[in-house]
């Protein structure tokens, strides 16, 4: 289990030595999660600056806020038009080409295979450490199995969420052939997957992951024992608040397939919408989650990640960085969903919020 090497990085008149563990590779892995987190969240800062402002900052910053409004949009909120003119409007040729490059819609679903892969992958890493752990017969070992069970519960959740996104955009989903999305945003959600794992690796084990495992203990690691070790999925031995948190988190993912569902009705005959649709394509959504709200799919998906990271006591600077990027581009998307709504629509409900019913 013990995961050692040395690189020699070899250049004229220097020589530079690096010693790499796991747990070295752990902590650069969750170091550029939150340093992509912090860039994201200055990048989405720019959504925010008045226009009037915007008009007199510098040419660079203008086009990176062009670039994050467009990148947000997707389907019927893609901006194609303002897409061309920003990708004839700044750098070279490679560089225009790069900002106003689109991919089809429906490749939404590679974001939702990475994460199913990459938390797969976290998982089965989590379980084979946990497997090495230890009995918890000292105060830190207790520490290092508790650490490594918030994870389990966090990864765990969260694998479920995924794998329910990914097999909704296969089954349930029906995207237009015409849909199209920025390449840019495009990227940067294959991204945010790629390391939103490690916002929830505790520091436990991160440390657990740099001992000779099998050095101590039976001198063996058993991977039956492994959720025995990290004391099973629920720590307290009358669970409520636990399990009424699981209960918060299973809603939020069924109120989010039935927003998805009732979304992809209106695109066949017979959908649960209303009004003459817009470009033969759309209609106003109705039902039980639209009343008041006109992307409740996204005030679940808050919903849930709150449930989440609550249950498996991650609350930290990662997942706050996570939260808070969550929320501004949900929030951005939903804006310009409420927009798209209103200019297309002439009777859409008045009463309906962008996001949060009462707030946003």
């Amino acid at each position: 289990w013990r995961f050692e090497w040395r690189i020699m990085f070899t250049v004229p008149f220097i020589a530079l030595e690096v010693d790499t563990s796991w747990s070295r590779l752990l902590e650069a892995y969750i170091a550029l999660a939150r340093t992509y987190y912090v860039l994201c969240i200055a990048f989405g800062a720019l959504a925010f600056i008045p226009n009037a402002v915007a008009e007199k900052l510098p040419r660079i910053v203008q086009v990176l806020r062009n670039v994050l409004n467009n990148s947000v949009g997707r389907g019927k909120t893609y901006d194609e038009r303002g897409a061309r003119e920003l990708g004839s409007s700044y750098g070279s040729a490679l560089v225009r080409r790069l900002l106003s490059a689109s991919v089809p819609k429906r490749w939404f679903s590679h974001l939702y295979h990475v994460a199913v892969c990459c938390n797969l992958l976290g998982l089965l890493l989590l379980l084979a450490s946990a497997s090495c752990l230890p009995e918890p017969t000292s105060v830190s070992r207790i520490l290092s199995s508790v650490g490594h069970r918030h994870t389990l519960v966090a990864l765990s959740l969260l694998q479920f969420h995924v794998t329910r996104r990914l097999l909704e955009n296969y089954f349930v989903h029906a995207h237009s052939e015409g849909g199209r999305m920025q390449l840019v945003g495009y990227a940067f959600g294959l991204l945010y997957y790629v390391f939103l794992p490690a916002n929830f690796v505790t520091p436990e084990v991160v440390r657990n992951a740099s001992l000779d495992l099998l050095a101590g203990g039976s001198g063996a690691c058993d991977l039956r024992n492994a959720f025995q070790r990290m004391g099973g999925f629920f720590i307290d031995p009358h669970p409520a608040k636990e399990i009424s948190l699981l209960a918060i988190f299973f809603l939020g993912n069924l109120a989010q397939y039935q927003c998805h569902a009732s979304l992809a009705s209106l695109r066949r005959p017979g959908g649960r919408g209303k009004g003459k649709a817009s470009g033969e394509k759309y209609k106003i959504p109705q039902g039980f989650w639209f009343t008041y709200c006109s992307s409740p799919h996204y005030t679940a998906e808050v919903v849930l990640y709150v449930a989440l990271i609550t249950l498996s006591d991650s609350w930290g600077i990662s997942t706050f960085l996570l939260m808070t990027m969550v929320l501004m581009n949900l929030g951005l998307s939903a804006t310009m969903t409420q927009r798209w709504y209103l200019d297309k629509f002439e009777d859409y409900p008045k009463r309906r919020w962008a996001m949060i019913p009462g707030i946003f």
